[in-house]
C-alpha cells in the first residue's frame, strides 16, 4: 500500500538578476520553500539552459522539488553569456569569480541561512571546482559528477592528443546554437555566415570530424574559444588561470566525487579526488567517491553492448539521495551515511564499498608482451613487431570513453565488441592464456612500451580487453600518448631509435573471470575520439593532408626492453 506524501510547497522566482563584481548580471531561478526559513541553498551553475528538462535528468541529477522536500532552497543559474545571462561566453574563464560572487550573493539573501552547496555534472561540475577555488566563505560542500578540475590536460587534451570528438561535438551539440547569434549580433554578415557554417557542420558530424585542418576559419568563427585551445596545446598563463589543481591544490570543503569508468573525464575526476584525499588536504577525511559504470551523458543501466542490472544506473544507486545526504550531514555537523568509496565492478556487475581508493592491497602486476602475440606474466625472448599508422586510414573509435553521436544511449561508448578493430593490420594484439582464477583489476592501468618510429612523431594507443570463453573481446579501458609529449614539453623523436613510452591506459574496477583471457591492443590512432597525428613536428591542429605521412611503428620486447601491461591487481575477495 503506497503512502501519499503531499508535494512540497515552494515559490519559484524566475530570472533573478544576480550582479557580479564587474556589473554583469546572471539570470538565476530560485526555488524557495514556503515557510519562515531561512534555508541552506543548493546551487547549480549551467551553460545549458536553467529551465531545460534535460538539466534535471542528465546534467543535475537532483530535482528542485526533492531538494525542497529535504529542507533546501535551490538556485539554478545561467552562466555568463549563456541563455538569460548577460556578458560574453568564454568557457571556464569567468567561472571562478562568478561562482564565488553567486555564492556570496545567495548567502546574503534573507531566505538563505548563510550556507551554500553546489551540485551538477560535466561543465556544471567544472563550475563547482572553479567556484571552490575562489574560496567563498559560505560554500560548505560540492558534488561534482563526471567532471574534473584541469581543463587543458584532461578536458581538451589527453596524453597530449586533442579530444577531437569532444571538442568539436560539444560546440555543435551544446554550445553553438545559443552562442553564435549572441556573438555576432552586431555583425549581420558574420552572423549569416556563422549560422550557415554551424548548420553545415551539424548536418554531417562524421564529415565534420574528418576535416583537415581541424582548426580553420569556420571553427574560429563559430567557436573562437575552441580555436584558442587548439592553437595552444601546451601549458601557458591562460591555461594556468583556470587550472584548479594550481589555484586550489587541495580541496577545502567536503565533496561527493562521482566518476564513470567509461566517462571522458574519468582520469581527471579521479586525479581531483586523489588530490582532495591527500593526507595534508584540509578536508581529506570528508571526501566520498562514487565510481559507476557510466559514460558521458549516459548514466543508465545499459552501457556499451550490455545491460548491467537495474541498480547500475544513477537512479538505481540513488545519486540524488546520496547528494542530499552529504549536504544534510555537513549542515548538521555529522558523518554522512555514505561509504567513503562505492564502486562498480565490471565483469560481475556488482557494487562494492571500501574505505579508500586505490583499494588497500592493490599491487602492480606486469603482463609482458611476448612472441606470437602472447601476453604472459613472465618475460620472453627478445622480439619485435611493426605496423604502419596511416593518417588517411586511422583506426576507428569503437567504444571506450567517447563523446560521439548516440551519446545519451552509449551507442559509441563503453565496453563494445572489438572484432572490427582487432581485424586490422595496423593493430597489434597480445592475449593471455585462459585465466585459472579470477583476476580483479582495480585502479589505473598503464602500459610500458619500448618502441621506435621512422618519423618525428607518432601516437601510441593502448586498450585493455576482456576476452570471454567464446572469443568475444570487449574493451575495458583505453588511453593514448602523443610521442612528442612523452617527457612533457614537445620534442621530436629520433627516427628509428628505440625509446621508452609510458601510456596511461585508464582506470577501472573489472573482474576477469576464470576461463577468460586478458588482451591488450596497441595501435597508432583512435579516430575520431582523438585527432590524427601527421607524424611530423608541425602544429597538429592546423596540419593538412599534405603535411601528413604514414609512420612505421615498431614495438620491441624482451629482457632489455620489457614492454608490458601493468595491471593494478586487487587481492582475492
Amino acid at each position: 500500500m503506497s503512502v501519499h506524501r503531499p508535494a512540497p510547497s515552494f515559490l519559484v522566482r524566475r530570472d533573478v538578476a544576480v550582479p557580479m563584481r564587474d556589473g554583469v548580471r546572471l539570470a538565476t531561478d530560485l526555488y524557495v520553500p514556503d515557510g519562515p526559513g531561512p534555508w541552506p541553498v543548493l546551487l547549480a551553475r549551467t551553460p545549458y539552459g536553467k529551465e531545460s528538462a534535460f538539466q534535471s535528468q542528465f546534467i543535475l541529477n537532483l530535482e528542485p522539488p526533492h531538494a525542497v522536500a529535504a529542507g533546501f532552497a535551490v538556485a539554478i543559474q545561467d552562466t555568463r553569456g549563456r541563455n538569460g545571462s548577460e556578458g560574453s561566453f568564454w568557457p571556464f574563464a569567468a567561472e571562478r569569480s562568478d561562482g564565488a560572487d553567486t555564492v556570496d550573493w545567495l548567502a546574503a539573501q534573507d531566505f538563505c541561512d548563510g550556507r551554500v552547496a553546489m551540485y551538477g555534472a560535466s561543465y556544471v561540475g567544472a563550475t563547482q571546482w572553479l567556484a571552490a577555488s575562489g574560496r567563498p566563505e559560505a560554500l560548505v560542500a560540492i558534488a561534482p559528477q563526471l567532471s574534473m578540475d584541469h581543463y587543458r590536460a584532461d578536458w581538451t587534451y589527453q596524453g597530449g592528443a586533442l579530444q577531437l570528438g569532444l571538442e568539436v561535438l560539444w560546440v555543435l551539440e551544446s554550445l553553438g546554437a545559443a552562442d553564435v547569434p549572441r556573438r555576432h549580433a552586431d555583425a549581420p554578415e558574420d552572423l549569416a555566415r556563422a549560422t550557415e557554417v554551424l548548420a553545415r557542420l551539424q548536418h554531417d558530424p562524421p564529415a565534420t570530424l574528418a576535416r583537415r585542418p581541424v582548426l580553420d576559419e569556420d571553427l574560429a568563427l563559430i567557436a573562437p574559444y575552441t580555436a584558442s585551445w587548439l592553437a595552444r596545446p601546451e601549458e601557458d598563463a591562460e591555461w594556468d588561470a583556470v587550472d584548479v589543481s594550481q589555484l586550489m591544490p587541495r580541496l577545502e570543503v567536503p565533496a561527493l566525487h562521482v566518476v564513470g569508468w567509461h566517462d571522458i573525464f574519468c582520469e581527471g575526476g579521479l586525479q581531483a579526488y586523489r588530490r582532495a584525499v591527500d593526507p595534508g588536504a584540509p578536508a581529506a577525511d570528508r571526501q566520498y567517491l562514487l565510481a559507476g559504470p557510466w559514460s558521458h551523458g549516459n548514466m543508465s543501466d545499459w552501457q556499451g553492448d550490455g545491460w548491467l542490472g537495474y541498480d547500475a544506473s544513477a537512479w538505481g544507486i540513488d545519486i540524488q539521495g546520496q547528494q542530499l545526504e552529504l549536504f544534510r550531514a555537513v549542515l548538521d555537523g555529522r558523518e554522512p551515511d555514505l561509504p567513503k568509496v562505492r564502486y562498480f565492478t565490471g565483469g560481475i556487475d556488482v557494487w562494492r564499498t571500501a574505505d579508500r581508493w586505490p583499494l588497500p592491497g592493490v599491487a602492480p602486476q606486469r603482463w609482458h608482451l611476448r612472441q606470437d602475440g602472447v601476453l604472459g606474466e613472465e618475460a620472453g625472448v627478445a622480439g619485435e613487431c611493426s605496423f604502419v599508422a596511416d593518417p588517411d586510414d586511422p583506426v576507428p573509435t569503437v567504444g571506450g570513453p567517447s563523446f560521439l553521436p548516440g551519446l545519451l544511449m552509449a551507442t559509441n561508448s563503453g565496453a563494445k565488441d572489438q572484432a572490427e578493430v582487432e581485424a586490422r593490420d595496423d593493430v597489434l594484439v597480445w592475449t593471455s592464456p585462459p585465466l585459472v582464477e579470477d583476476l580483479h583489476v582495480a585502479g589505473t592501468v598503464e602500459a610500458e612500451l619500448w618502441g621506435r618510429c621512422d618519423q618525428e612523431d607518432c601516437d601510441w594507443t593502448v586498450r585493455l580487453c576482456d576476452v570471454d570463453a567464446d572469443g568475444l573481446s570487449l574493451g575495458v579501458t583505453d588511453g593514448i600518448l602523443r610521442a612528442r609529449y612523452r617527457d612533457g614539453a614537445a620534442s621530436p623523436l629520433v627516427p628509428d631509435e628505440v625509446t621508452r613510452f609510458v601510456v596511461t591506459v585508464g582506470s577501472t574496477s573489472h573482474l576477469f573471470r576464470a576461463g577468460h583471457r586478458v588482451r591488450v591492443q596497441v595501435a597508432g590512432s583512435n579516430f575520431p575520439r582523438f585527432d590524427r597525428n601527421p607524424h611530423r613536428m608541425v602544429p597538429v591542429a592546423t596540419s593538412t593532408p599534405e603535411d601528413a605521412v604514414p609512420a612505421r611503428q615498431t614495438v620491441v620486447w624482451g629482457p632489455a626492453h620489457p614492454s608490458s601491461l601493468v595491471l593494478p591487481v586487487a587481492p582475492p575477495g
